[in-house]
Order: structure tokens, then sequence, then C-alpha cells
């Protein structure tokens, strides 16, 4: 369930002036938003599971008033001199825990993933602390109402923040935003790029933006030895370009692909990555990523045997989240990389979408196991948002 009286509380606190009318516009306008958010999503969310996050709202509504309530209550007992009795800790409030000291003592010590050849033992995972990720669903609820309740908490945040600093702004335009008592002017928008205008009413969304400019970002491709495949050997420096490209093939509708272009220039190795959305009906995948490599003469590195699913973290954490596909070689050095439909779509979607870094762990030819790994920079998270958002269409 997401976490209304958070959202709610910091509207009101941020009112100029916190009366019962100004309260009210805010929670009306939020109870818009959300059931407009809701109803808009496709394919259709249940009215039950509709219904109880109107209910949380709720809730959450009259927790805010009560807290309110017992807070002017405690004012007015410390004028009469009367001592407020001592106000307890939450029992819901998380306790604030120190960091781990040795939360990345040995990040170098495993620098891939575990990855296995027919003729060669797994080999370990890489030990990163994990990437913080969305909390994983109730077993009750779906995951795609998760994801559906978290995006409309998003779009909640922007009408009832954009709400409360308008009416810092220009609190003499309270009357217009008092609840409605007719229903006739039809819904309102609670999309996230809708805002709030200074007249009150909603404004167009902003033109689409202009393509992501291609800038070279950090790459790294760690390497181990063969005498001990858990240590670092080698760290190469490299780099990584992302664009978003138009990709078809004979009978296939052209459409929106993200494009990596990395090089390694020490290890006289090349790679490419295309992200597309799979239109190919006899294929069981929601999207694939094809991966090649290119080895120059003399490279320290040879060959690549097999490559792992591709992992999304955090630019600062040290492991993260595999995206769920199943990997397969094509010829020598390309591979394709198949993501997994139902369950893990959205899950996989939320990732490429949401976190900053990927990384490949792949086994060389000469058995020894490497990782490269990507940043995506500001152009790169254009480039994919830019394309998850064409593929939603």
């Amino acid at each position: 369930m997401a976490d209304y009286h958070s959202l709610i509380a910091r509207a009101v606190a941020a009112l100029p002036q916190s009366t019962p009318d100004t309260r009210q516009a805010v929670y009306e306008r939020a109870r818009k938003a959300l059931f407009n958010q809701l109803r808009g999503i496709q394919p259709p969310v249940a009215e039950a599971d509709i219904a109880a996050e109107g209910r949380a709202l709720d809730d959450a509504i009259q927790r805010v008033e009560a807290e309110l309530a017992a807070n002017e209550a405690q004012a007015t007992q410390s004028r009469d001199g009367t001592s407020a009795p001592q106000r307890k800790p939450h029992p819901n409030k998380p306790v604030e825990r120190a960091p781990s000291d040795n939360a990345d003592a040995s990040w170098r010590e495993a620098p891939h993933a575990s990855i296995t050849g027919e003729d060669d033992a797994p080999l370990r995972e890489a030990q990163r602390p994990p990437a913080p990720l969305p909390p994983a669903p109730k077993p009750q609820r779906s995951k795609r109402l998760i994801l559906s309740v978290a995006g409309v908490v998003v779009a909640l945040v922007a009408v009832v923040g954009t709400l409360a600093w308008q009416l810092r702004e220009q609190p003499e335009d309270l009357a217009k935003l008092k609840p409605e008592k007719s229903a006739s002017n039809g819904p309102e928008g609670g999309k996230i790029n809708d805002r709030v205008a200074g007249d009150g009413h909603t404004a167009k969304a902003p033109t689409p933006r202009s393509p992501a400019v291609p800038v070279a970002q950090k790459a790294e491709m760690w390497v181990g030895s063969l005498a001990e495949p858990t240590k670092v050997d080698k760290i190469y420096n490299g780099s990584a370009v992302w664009r978003l490209e138009n990709v078809g093939g004979p009978g296939e509708p052209v459409g929106s692909a993200i494009r990596g272009d990395i090089e390694v220039p020490d290890a006289k190795l090349k790679m490419t990555l295309l992200f597309r959305k799979n239109t190919d009906a006899t294929l069981s995948a929601s999207h694939t990523i094809n991966v090649s490599f290119t080895v120059a003469p003399g490279s320290p590195i040879g060959g690549v045997k097999a490559i792992g699913p591709i992992q999304m973290r955090r630019s600062d954490a040290q492991s993260g989240e595999k995206v769920a596909g199943i990997p397969v070689p094509i010829t020598d050095n390309n591979f394709l990389i198949g993501l997994m439909r139902g369950d893990h779509e959205a899950r996989n979607i939320l990732l490429l979408r949401s976190l900053a870094a990927l990384d490949l762990p792949m086994q060389l030819a000469d058995g020894r196991a490497a990782t490269i790994n990507m940043e995506k920079g500001p152009s790169g998270e254009r480039v994919f948002a830019d394309a998850i958002d064409a593929w939603g269409k």
C-alpha cells in the first residue's frame, strides 16, 4: 500500500495557512488525481483495488486531521500552563541504523557474476552491496497493481506539491481550488506531465524533447585470473556511448531501439548492445538484447565464450539486480538475450529505466571471468527513457 499519509502530511505542512478550507482543497485534488490515474491504467485495474486505494487515502487524511487536532490541543494546554503529555515514538517509525563499516570491504574480490560453461565450474557472484529497489509486493497484491499505484503516487506528489506551492505564492486563489459540488465539468487528468497553472486550469503537456546528444560515459572491464577466479587481475578503462535508433528488418515494423557502443582500447575490444522490443511472434521474449564483440588482433582478452544476464544497479552501488532473461550464443562473439515475458516484464522495464549503471558478466575463451561495467550518464538516461516510452505506446 502506498504511503499516502506522508504525501498528505507534507502537502498540508507546506500550506501558508492551514485552515479546514485549504486542507479540504488539497484532499479533494488528491482524491481526483488518484481515481483518474487508476482508472486510466491499461489493462484496467479492478474496481475493488481502486476502492481499496481510495480507502487508504481517506484513512491517511483522517490520520492527518487527527494529528492536527492533537497538536492544537497540545498547544492550547501549553498556553494555559498545563504540561503537555510526553509524546511517544510512533510504533511504525523505522529505527535508524548506522551504515555497516564492512559494506564495501572486499568489493574487488568478486568482479563477475556466475556463468556456467559446458566444461567450466560456475563462478561466484559479485559481492557489491545490493542496489535499493522498489519494495517487493505483498503476496495478496499483484505486481502490476503495485507498479501502477507507485505511478499514481508520483502523480499525486506532482499534483499536490504544485497545489501547495501555488497556495504559498497566491493564497488568494484558494476559492478556485475548493471542492467542486458538481461533477459536470468532467474528470481531471492525473498524468505526471500535467501541472496546475496559476489560474487553476490544467496546462498542456510540454512539447516532445529533442533527441539526446550522444556523450561518452565511463566504462570499465574487470578481468579475473585463472589461478584465483574471484580476484581482479586487471582493470581496463573504456567508454560507453548511448544512442536512440530506429530499427526494423524485412517484414517487421520500424521501432525504437537503444544502441550502446562500448570501447576498451587497452584490451583492443569493442562491444555493441542493441535493446529493442520483440516483434517476432515465434520468439518467446518481450524484448531482446543483441550483444556482439569485436576483438582486434593481439588483444590480451581473446574471444568471449559465454555471457550472463545483464545486471542493473545504482552507479555508487556494488551489486545490482539481474534483468530476467536467457542469454544464448549465436555465432563466435555474438549473443542474444531474450527478456522473459509475463510477471518478469514489468520488473525488467523498471530496472532498465530506473537504475543508472549496467554490468555484463562474461567468460572469456581462455576460461577467465570478466565483467564490463557501463554508466548511462545523463544522455544515456534520456535514451533509455525515450525508448521505453516508445515501447509502451
